[in-house]
């Protein structure tokens, strides 16, 4: 079992940068090699974030836009490596791990966490884990790619309705501040009117409601691998989801289903996965039949539930990427609930058909209840943990403030304005005059004058 580890008098400590600022794979990521005694740096995209309170993290270095000036972005990376000598950079998100691993030949001593070469083709675009899955005779929702020129009349006798159109990637190398759609089509009329509106003829597919009748629910099933083989393994069962789908805020642990676990058994051997990977999966309450949804290699947002019960997944991917033969916990206690506090008060503030009249009262009530049950051990939390309490507190405080923005424009009519990531480094540039140069000026600068924080 993983713990808290010292370095060896004469060695030096491990120094991991992590990029990425949320309250869930960042965080867990964070606190896990924190607690192994990794020295953590942190790039965030948002210079605010309640994350960057952790204890763990020693230091944070505030670089260029990914999605504004991903060459300055990058030519930071490299500065940063050559200044503080990094042993592994580990990317939190798709966002900073697909340009990462585009230019990867070009960032010298740069050693990039990534599942590896297959399952980056295989894993990062759906209809590539589609077709895989079917290859592998593992059960996948019917579906087909479709462009401008399809026909909507044959795709809703074929599929039904309502079905999905998806993006078949959420983000590309090229296009990284726009997440790829995923849109519920309720009628034909919408369908065309989609269907016109696509402008990449190979970037979306129609997939059919599984299943067609009754109710599902969502299943994950976490692994980490190396070469291929399973170190670990756990499941969840999504509780609560965001209203109109989209990520879960509460789920619960399982017992591994064996035939769900034999199908990513056989998907990480065919793409020799070597790292991390989340398998959703979304299965019939009636008659219990499963479909394979979409593959995450990478940080996951519901990570933070199996590290509380001891299936240390950050620390299995360190050790994937930097072998010292640790020994990993392998069992977990299952029904157990993990609650991500905040995106649980959030989706209930976002809830159109309710009043926010009541909600402090009701987000005082819902942390009371929480704390007593994690008090009880029947939930965990996923920001709040007691050697690390600053970010929970952080968010709170960052919570309360976007209700009372909130509640501030709803009385003057006007729509809620989300708060963006700060742009102070964009800024920066601007003021200088010379943000449309700053790409090049970044690809002409010697190395000693590259920007690192």
């Amino acid at each position: 079992m993983s713990g808290n580890k010292v370095p060896q008098k004469g060695k030096r400590q491990t120094r991991v940068l992590l990029i990425g600022d949320d309250m869930r794979s960042f965080l867990a990521s964070a606190r896990s090699l924190g607690r192994l005694g990794v020295e953590i740096h942190a790039a965030p995209f948002d210079w605010h974030a309640p994350a960057l309170a952790s204890k763990y993290i020693k230091q944070v270095h505030y670089l260029p836009r990914v999605g504004s000036w991903t060459k300055s972005w990058l030519s930071s990376i490299q500065g940063l490596q050559e200044k503080h000598k990094y042993d592994l950079v580990i990317p939190c998100c798709e966002r900073s791990l697909l340009p990462l691993y585009a230019q990867r030949d070009r960032l010298s001593g740069v050693k990039i966490a990534h599942p590896g070469d297959l399952a980056m083709t295989q894993f990062f675009d759906k209809i590539e884990t589609r077709d895989l899955a079917n290859s592998l005779d593992i059960a996948v929702a019917k579906g087909e790619a479709v462009d401008s020129g399809s026909r909507a009349d044959l795709l809703v006798e074929r599929y039904g309705l309502p079905l999905m159109l998806k993006a078949r990637r959420s983000y590309s190398a090229q296009s990284l501040e726009v997440r790829g759609d995923v849109v519920a089509i309720k009628s034909k009329a919408a369908l065309e009117r989609a269907l016109a509106a696509i402008d990449d003829e190979n970037a979306y597919f129609v997939e059919q409601i599984f299943p067609q009748a009754g109710e599902a629910s969502g299943l994950g099933v976490s692994v980490a691998a190396r070469d291929g083989k399973i170190i670990s393994a756990f499941q969840h069962r999504r509780i609560t989801e965001k209203p109109g789908g989209g990520s879960s805020s509460v789920r619960i642990s399982e017992a591994l289903d064996a035939d769900l676990l034999d199908a990513v058994t056989r998907l990480s051997e065919a793409v020799r996965l070597n790292g991390l990977a989340m398998y959703e999966f979304r299965q019939s309450v009636d008659s219990g039949e499963w479909v394979l949804l979409e593959v995450n290699a990478r940080p996951w947002g519901s990570m933070p539930l199996p590290l509380a019960l001891g299936i240390d997944f950050p620390a299995m991917f360190l050790d994937v990427n930097l072998p010292e033969n640790r020994v990993f916990k392998t069992d977990y206690r299952e029904g157990i609930v993990g609650r991500n506090l905040m995106l649980s008060l959030i989706h209930y503030m976002e809830d159109k058909e309710r009043s926010n009249r009541y909600f402090p009262l009701f987000a005082i009530s819902e942390t009371l209840k929480h704390m007593w049950r994690c008090a009880r051990r029947v939930e965990v939390s996923d920001s709040f943990v007691w050697d690390d309490l600053r970010p929970a507190l952080f968010e709170y405080v960052a919570l309360g403030g976007r209700f009372l923005r909130r509640s501030k424009w709803f009385k003057q009519g006007k729509p809620e304005r989300r708060v963006l990531p700060s742009r102070r480094d964009d800024q920066q540039y601007v003021s200088l005059g010379v943000e449309h140069q700053l790409d090049s000026q970044f690809d002409k600068q010697p190395e000693k004058d590259r920007k690192v924080s």
